[in-house]
């Protein structure tokens, strides 16, 4: 499969995901990351997944494009998140592109295939915060995160496992809410990738504490807590980077 046929996010996904018996794409969409690890010889067999029948046809096509001869090492189904899988039969199960609460309502729906699964490898577009909460509630640790920038978004990729070992709150609201929006991993040593990722969010937060600045009007205890909260993520991306952001 050639170069630049991946996304930078899929390509990420693909790193961390690794080498494995079997990849379960959750929302396959286009299948080009379970037809790509294949094709490298990343996994040896791939589920496929989806919702609808559209994007199991677009596999199709991708693996006869990319990876005819191995054709049979797909298996495509139809079908709801993960409940389509029987439990222990993926060793990776890859869900990405997906709002970080729908995919917190995946794992949820079918608890027993996302615990029995070494390694979920997850990418949220959205609420990622929220993802990591519901993670950290139920017993889910985070083992590894990327953050990477593209196409002027910010996104983070989540390894994660069930452990049963459940994250204790922080000790302020805000506090609290700021480790969920930025995670804990990333900022241990971040890289290159994770610092560009800190800059949109360090600009986002920027802009959001301007707007409300400069509207002129009373500020709402809500703004005010908006502005109390973006704050302290400037703060701590700062922390992170060193000021470089």
């Amino acid at each position: 499969m050639r170069d630049g046929v991946l996304s930078a996010r899929l390509t990420f996904v693909k790193k961390i995901a690794g080498t494995c018996g079997t990849v379960a794409d959750i929302g396959t969409d286009h299948a080009l990351l379970p037809v790509s690890m294949v094709a490298e010889g990343l996994a040896e067999k791939a589920i496929l997944t989806d919702v609808r029948k559209g994007p199991l046809e677009a596999a199709v096509r991708g693996i006869e494009k990319y990876c005819p001869e191995k054709r049979g090492a797909f298996d495509l189904r139809l079908g709801n998140g993960l409940k389509v899988l029987k439990k222990g039969e993926a060793d990776v199960i890859t869900i990405c592109g997906m709002g970080g609460l729908l995919i917190a309502e995946i794992l949820e729906a079918s608890p027993e295939v996302a615990k029995n699964c070494p390694k979920l490898v997850l990418q949220p577009n959205t609420c990622v915060g929220e993802l990591r909460r519901f993670l950290w509630d139920n017993g889910f640790t985070i083992v590894r995160e990327q953050g990477l920038a593209e196409a002027g978004h910010p996104y983070a990729i989540i390894e994660t496992r069930y452990t049963g070992e459940k994250k204790p709150r922080g000790t302020g609201p805000v506090k609290e809410a700021v480790r969920e929006y930025l995670g804990e991993l990333m900022g241990i040593e971040p890289d290159r990738d994770d610092l560009k990722y800190f800059s949109l969010i360090s600009k986002k937060a920027a802009r959001v504490v301007a707007a409300i600045r400069n509207a002129g009007a009373e500020t709402s205890e809500r703004d005010a807590g908006r502005i109390e909260f973006y704050e302290a993520v400037l703060a701590e991306t700062a922390r992170i980077t060193g000021g470089t952001v």
